[in-house]
């Protein structure tokens, strides 16, 4: 499908400008120092709903802010400003038009989509300064920003130099960023580990750990050395960023056999580790260990390839039959994973291409599985043949299943 990303830029751009020149001829005396289109909501797969636009002045900042301590968090916090402007019918069709781009094709282009969306709003807030300026409606200090939750599109709707002087800790994150990408590999991996650890850097931990997410195979010895440090803190870190990364070889999984055995640890980490196993593919090792473990690290191990803790970074397709395999020859623990796996506890979100193996374990001869496939392809991209089949077997589960777990859940999901 064809979307017309000019047209959705100039829509924003008129947006900010027409809320803009309203709030200056309502206000004539104030000075109005920003706008702000804020209040990015979107679903993985589903909705992008279309934003707030905030303005702010001067003077209402000043009766807001009791010192300037708050002035300062307030300045560019824009769910906070006194002018908000909600979408109007326009805004509202093009909000539906975006969305139907999102979700054509099985919904296979979401992020594609989103991403270009949040990268336009930037861009059109970037234009709509620079109209506002011409016009002489504002001042040269004026600024429009779009500001999302992690701050990642205000250095997309600005200058360098403007982030530096209205927003000097992110610039300083910046300017670490940058800093890390010019080292070579091995020393970058090592900063970024000294980063994660002692949380005292311009860039933020979640942000060096997914700087060493992405460079895979070269951060794993790295990770590898704190996971079996021996006064390492936070071992569940590392085991969850293993899983992330994705290679499965015999030293990772030894690491975290050791880590998920070690009975000096907390069971916390030993959970991770039990899970990253599983996320690896090497759900035979937990299956090994069970009885060296507590029963909540065994659950939460086994039950992790098909949590939400699946869908960060590389995973492997949706399959039951480890699972299976598990608790065919350990009945005693389905209760456990079960509890685990429950609706609403964060379990993975399946794609088009596991649509086939979610319907075939509608029929599995355990209730885990049956239930879980059941909820996860309800939020599944289906075509009409395998929705038509996917509600013929909701509604016989939920007559018929012998285990009131899947009945609930399926009286639920039929609604």
């Amino acid at each position: 499908m064809r979307f017309d990303w000019a047209g959705l830029e100039a829509a924003i751009r008129e947006q900010v400008v027409g809320f803009v020149l309203r709030m200056c001829a309502e206000h004539p005396d104030e000075h109005i120092y920003g706008a702000a289109v804020h209040e990015f909501y979107a679903e993985s797969g589903g909705t992008i709903a279309w934003t707030l636009v905030g303005v702010a002045s001067e003077e209402r900042l000043a009766a807001a802010a009791s010192d300037p301590l708050d002035a300062q968090a307030l300045r560019w916090s824009p769910a906070d400003w006194p002018w908000q402007l909600d979408p109007g019918a326009a805004e509202e069709e093009w909000a539906s038009r975006l969305e139907a781009a999102a979700t054509a094709g099985d919904g296979r282009h979401w992020e594609t989509v989103h991403q270009r969306y949040l990268r336009t709003a930037a861009k059109a807030c970037r234009a709509a300064r620079k109209q506002l300026v011409a016009d002489g409606v504002v001042g040269k200090d004026f600024l429009v920003v779009a500001m999302d939750e992690a701050w990642e599109l205000v250095p997309l709707s600005l200058t360098r130099a403007q982030v530096r002087q209205h927003f000097p800790e992110l610039d300083a994150e910046l300017r670490e960023a940058d800093r890390l990408a010019a080292l070579p590999p091995e020393q970058r991996v090592n900063e970024l580990v000294a980063i994660v650890e002692s949380h005292n850097s311009p860039l933020p931990s979640e942000q060096a750990v997914e700087s060493l997410r992405a460079l895979g195979a070269l951060a794993v010895p790295a990770v590898l050395a704190r996971l079996d440090g021996s006064r390492a803190p936070d071992r569940w870190l590392w085991a969850k960023l293993l899983a992330d990364i994705g290679i499965a070889s015999a030293e990772v999984s030894d690491a975290l056999e050791r880590a998920m055995t070690n009975r000096h640890l907390g069971e916390p980490d030993r959970a991770w580790a039990a899970a990253a196993l599983s996320r690896l593919g090497r759900m035979d090792v937990v299956a090994r260990q069970l009885d060296s473990i507590p029963p909540d690290v065994a659950a939460q191990g086994l039950a992790a390839p098909y949590t939400s803790f699946r869908d960060h970074g590389t995973h492997g397709p949706l399959d039951y039959a480890p699972l299976e395999n598990v608790l065919t020859a350990h009945p005693d623990r389905h209760a456990a994973v079960l509890h685990q796996l429950a609706p609403g506890r964060g379990l993975c979100a399946i794609g088009a291409e596991e649509v086939e193996t979610a319907l075939a374990a509608l029929t599995s001869a355990l209730p885990v599985v049956r239930r879980h496939a059941l909820v996860v392809l309800s939020g599944a991209p289906l075509d009409a043949e395998q929705r038509e089949r996917y509600t013929a077997r909701l509604r016989h589960l939920r007559q018929d299943d012998p285990d009131p777990s899947v009945r609930s859940a399926a009286a639920t999901l039929g609604g």
